[in-house]
């Protein structure tokens, strides 16, 4: 039975309130708690840091500690709260929640918030909190300051919704905009016990006060007559797998691409890049797909399954497609139109996991196509060419990193890829051949804004290895998120590639454009980070070659504790290996 002795025995109604609030999250099967110190949360903080069941993680700065409860609920596949005190501190949020609503990432967030009579009146640390991250929650309440008129029940209805809003019917953000007045600090104020009573049955429960069965959706029958009618008219099909967050969904999604018999082009965070499901993908499409390649395949219609896709040229092809008039299926868990091109002509809103048991066995017993074979192909003389440029020799740049972490990651290790150029170079250079497991990258709203912080998460909630991947302007942006992974006890291992700049834009038009290019858009810095690791006491390593880049992360992966693994590189010299690459593979393929 659960132990409601602090709600009890609270010294005052504020102390009451915010226990009754810390024993409803644990009912609700919320274990980790995300929070920055600050005097209007104190209820709050103490209620949590109390209750044995929660985890509370705590860090100086909003924006960080934001990012880590979202890696937070990625690693732990379930809702993540976050506390903080009033004012700025709640604004502080915003990227992290704008990152969750977009990836549909559930969180939950609790700001303290000054009673009703010191808003708008020019009151210290008083801002409009009520509306603040604007469209991008799925909910939000202001809970108001505890009060002996209000009954206890009211409480815990508001965060039961809060955290069913979270997961369903889109999952994301929510906010609870928690008001308080004097005392805050558990000073001792007299309130009656009659002020329980109507939660007689609650107290004595292990239960929520409010239980919400949560919806599981699958295909209508409508849908499923779509579905088969294509595959029965023999229509041969490309299966696209976009961003899966979810360990169900990867499962689930890998059973059906072992019996699809036609090309799988999945994206490298959908998690079924490396491994034993890479060896039915086509894993190097990107590199057939290159500018004046023309149209390797061309199915009869398009089945798009899970999120966002990484690949510009994949994006290209499939608006080429669709201008051809080849169906587009989107099959994904909400019913938003995530279809930037505009060339879904199906659109179904189901769980991945029931939509792929039902259709594997429709495709098992179906033949290969032809074209699939000959795309395989293709694809063998890609890889072949890959290999001999990319697997020999002692060079370390930004084409063979990203290639040795996926040839040498532990098995089922999280990587988490960073924006602009570390997930192109992951999408492009995986080593198919590598050790499988879940490839993570903030893609909803693809900033370089919280990126170690969101690592530090994944670590604390999935209890595994973790390698990041991100460059140093990745890095720098969030370098006070550096003290969250101090004190984490599993190996992480944060390679920061240093072309001292925005190297992605480089590749872009702007750069011979103007000769402004480089202080506006290449923005060196002249920084390296040793003196950064030295400064939170994090391990460091600064490999010239494969050799040693091997070494320092096998080392950073045999023992708990975080590294930084600093590998320098040059923006001019990384364009012109692109380039070169691409001239070596379209000569294989004979384009």
């Amino acid at each position: 039975m659960p132990s409601t002795d602090p709600i009890r025995h609270a010294p005052n109604l504020n102390h009451a309130w915010a226990a009754l609030l810390a024993e409803e999250l644990a009912r609700l099967g919320i274990k980790d708690i995300f929070l920055s110190p600050g005097s209007r949360s104190t209820p709050l903080a103490i209620a949590v840091a109390s209750h044995p069941a929660l985890r509370v993680h705590v860090h100086f700065d909003e924006r960080g500690t934001a990012f880590a409860a979202l890696g937070c609920a990625l690693g732990s596949e379930s809702t993540t709260a976050l506390i903080c005190t009033s004012g700025s501190a709640a604004a502080n949020y915003l990227p992290a929640v704008v990152e969750a609503s977009q990836s549909h990432v559930p969180l939950l967030l609790l700001t303290a918030d000054r009673p009703p009579e010191l808003l708008d009146c020019g009151a210290n640390q008083a801002i409009a909190q009520q509306g603040l991250f604007g469209a991008y929650t799925r909910w939000e309440a202001q809970v108001p300051c505890p009060d002996l008129s209000i009954t206890p029940a009211h409480a815990l209805t508001t965060l039961d919704q809060a955290v069913a809003r979270t997961r369903t019917p889109i999952a994301g953000p929510v906010h609870l905009n928690c008001m308080f007045r004097e005392p805050l600090a558990p000073v001792d104020c007299p309130w009656p016990a009659t002020w329980l009573d109507p939660l007689c049955h609650w107290l004595e429960s292990p239960h929520p006060f409010t239980r919400y069965a949560l919806p599981s959706t699958t295909l209508p029958e409508a849908a499923e007559r779509e579905m088969l009618g294509l595959v029965a008219r023999g229509m041969s099909g490309l299966l696209v797998v976009g961003q899966l967050k979810w360990e169900s969904e990867r499962q689930a999604v890998a059973g059906l691409v072992r019996n699809a018999p036609w090309p799988v082009f999945a994206d490298i965070t959908s998690g079924l890049r490396t491994g034993i499901a890479a060896h039915e993908n086509i894993a190097y499409y990107d590199q057939l797909l290159q500018e004046g390649s023309g149209e390797p395949y061309v199915p009869g219609f398009v089945l798009h399954l899970g999120g966002a896709l990484v690949s510009k040229r994949l994006q290209h092809y499939l608006r080429t497609l669709a201008a051809r008039g080849v169906p587009s299926v989107r099959v994904a868990d909400h019913p938003l139109r995530h279809d930037p091109d505009h060339c879904v002509t199906h659109r179904f809103t189901c769980d991945l996991a029931p939509f792929c048991r039902w259709l594997a066995p429709i495709l098992k017993p179906l033949p290969r196509t032809p074209g699939a074979e000959v795309v395989r192909a293709m694809e063998s003389n890609a890889a072949a060419t890959l290999a001999e440029a990319l697997d020999q020799g002692e060079e370390l740049n930004e084409l063979t990193v990203p290639r040795l972490l996926t040839q040498q990651r532990p098995p089922h290790s999280i990587i988490f890829a960073g924006n602009s150029m570390p997930v192109r170079d992951l999408d492009k250079f995986a080593d198919p051949r590598g050790a499988e497991g879940p490839v993570h990258a903030n893609r909803g709203a693809s900033g370089i804004d919280g990126n170690l912080a969101t690592v530090a998460g994944l670590s604390l909630g999935s209890e595994r290895p973790v390698t990041a991947i991100v460059g140093d302007l990745t890095a720098l942006h969030d370098l006070n998120s550096l003290a969250l992974l101090q004190s984490c006890n599993r190996s992480v291992a944060i390679v920061i590639v240093n072309n001292n700049g925005g190297g992605i834009f480089s590749f872009l038009p702007v750069a011979d454009a103007t000769p402004h290019f480089e202080r506006l858009f290449g923005a060196p810095h002249g920084l390296g980070f040793e003196n950064a690791a030295r400064l939170f006491n994090l391990a460091y390593a600064a490999p010239a070659s494969r050799a040693d880049f091997v070494d320092a992360y096998t080392r950073a992966m045999d023992h708990p504790g975080a590294t930084i693994i600093e590998v320098r590189t040059d923006r001019t010299a990384n364009v012109n290996a692109h380039r070169d690459l691409q001239i070596l593979i379209c000569t294989a393929l004979e384009y």
